[in-house]
């Protein structure tokens, strides 16, 4: 049975990546999605010195999963550079994965703030992916417990991706509101926001694929897990429970 662990929005946090990584490794999973915000491009990263600064920071993250033999896929986000050439990017396209065919769609939606890679829902209505697996997004659908910004004071999820995910009999993973982790059903999908490791609301959690019937969120800081079971209640227990 293939099990993946899914890493929020690192921006760059390599402490708190470091942590995730070692307990993806004691549960022992097969491969990581990232779900993009590997780094901090911005609003930034427009001279050849902001660019490579970033570079650095996202050769960080790739190293430090590397160097635990893991394989991983990834999307960039919002605060990502369209377009990364590091191997495993599935943004715009579906390709076979340990076994699952994985999607993926990075960037973000309206409106519009002016960082490195945004998006309308026209645009993602018109990629046409193919069927899938498991769908990475770095933005989460719209109206879900998974886009809730506590800032805003409400749903800032995309519509577009929402309509993705009703049409999925898989697994949808995401990111980008970091306050919103945790996981839900959207008809026959299985939908997990990983959270974010960097600011703001940064925690040290990490979410699991354990099967295409089975999803878990894990807040390495509390130890409280989320478990959620195709077509089933949300399980509430903690790391000491599952060992």
């Amino acid at each position: 049975m293939t099990r993946l662990a899914v890493v929020g929005d690192v921006h760059a946090h390599l402490k708190r990546l470091s942590v995730v990584l070692d307990r993806a490794c004691a549960v022992g999973v097969d491969g990581v999605l990232l779900v993009g915000d590997l780094a901090c491009a911005g609003r930034g990263a427009r001279t050849r010195a902001q660019i490579n600064a970033y570079r650095r920071q996202v050769d960080a993250v790739f190293d430090a999963i590397t160097s635990r033999n893991m394989p991983f896929c990834y999307v960039p986000g919002n605060h990502d550079l369209e377009g990364l050439s590091y191997p495993g990017n599935v943004d715009g396209r579906c390709e076979d994965f340990l076994g699952y065919r994985v999607a993926g769609i990075g960037g973000t939606n309206p409106p519009h703030r002016g960082f490195a890679y945004e998006w309308t829902d026209d645009d993602i209505r018109n990629l046409a992916l193919p069927p899938c697996d498991i769908l990475i997004s770095h933005c989460p659908p719209l109206n879900t417990p998974l886009d809730f910004a506590r800032g805003a004071g409400r749903h800032v999820g995309s519509a577009a991706i929402r309509e993705q995910v009703e049409g999925m009999q898989g697994v949808m993973v995401c990111g980008h509101i970091h306050e919103s982790y945790g996981v839900c059903q959207i008809d026959a999908c299985l939908c997990l926001n990983a959270g974010g490791l960097g600011r703001p609301f940064g925690r040290t959690q990490v979410g699991f694929i354990l099967d295409l019937d089975t999803i878990r969120h894990e807040d390495l800081e509390t130890g409280q897990v989320q478990i959620l079971r195709r077509s089933q209640p949300i399980e509430h227990t903690t790391i000491a429970t599952i060992g």
